[in-house]
């Protein structure tokens, strides 16, 4: 008895240092790695995307919402056309500078839309539904109304982190 209390609150200690040692591990990791969004770096921290076919990566859990579209983008339940969108979340909140076009720097957010022109790639997003993925692709700030986040990746590869 007294043998399998020892194990257990060696196990216990050995699980709570290692718990300890990754805390101290995030914390000291600077913002943008923590967020799990990799790119060329801008000022204030913030991710460029200023350039045409801007690389970027993203990691996070994969997921669908559905945004309002044409023709007001405010409301589905009033008439707006529904607009299925693939979102990563992003465990950090971070940043993209575009130079100034339509990304504002000051502003984080956690969600990141995602989207995709090959019917391959479509297909292993839907299969990664309330996955971690990691996705690399063209990044770029929202622009249109069918932008719904500050952020879009146009993905060309796409794995999972199971």
């Amino acid at each position: 008895m007294v043998a399998d209390l020892t194990r257990v609150a060696a196990r216990t200690l050995a699980v709570a240092t290692a718990v300890l040692l990754a805390a101290v591990l995030l914390a000291a990791m600077p913002p943008a790695a923590q967020a799990q969004l990799l790119g060329k770096a801008a000022a204030q921290g913030c991710i460029s995307v200023a350039d045409d076919a801007t690389p970027v990566q993203v990691s996070g859990v994969l997921s669908e919402r559905v945004f309002p579209g044409p023709p007001g983008y405010e409301d589905v339940a009033q008439g707006d056309a529904p607009e299925p969108t693939f979102v990563v979340t992003l465990p950090a909140p971070v940043c993209i500078d575009d130079g100034g076009d339509f990304a504002d720097p000051a502003e984080r957010f956690t969600a990141v839309q995602i989207g995709a022109s090959d019917p391959r790639v479509l297909q292993r997003l839907r299969r990664a539904i309330g996955t971690r993925v990691t996705l690399s692709g063209e990044g770029f700030a929202a622009h249109t109304g069918h932008h719904h986040l500050p952020l879009v990746v146009l993905v060309d590869r796409l794995h999972l982190d199971r």
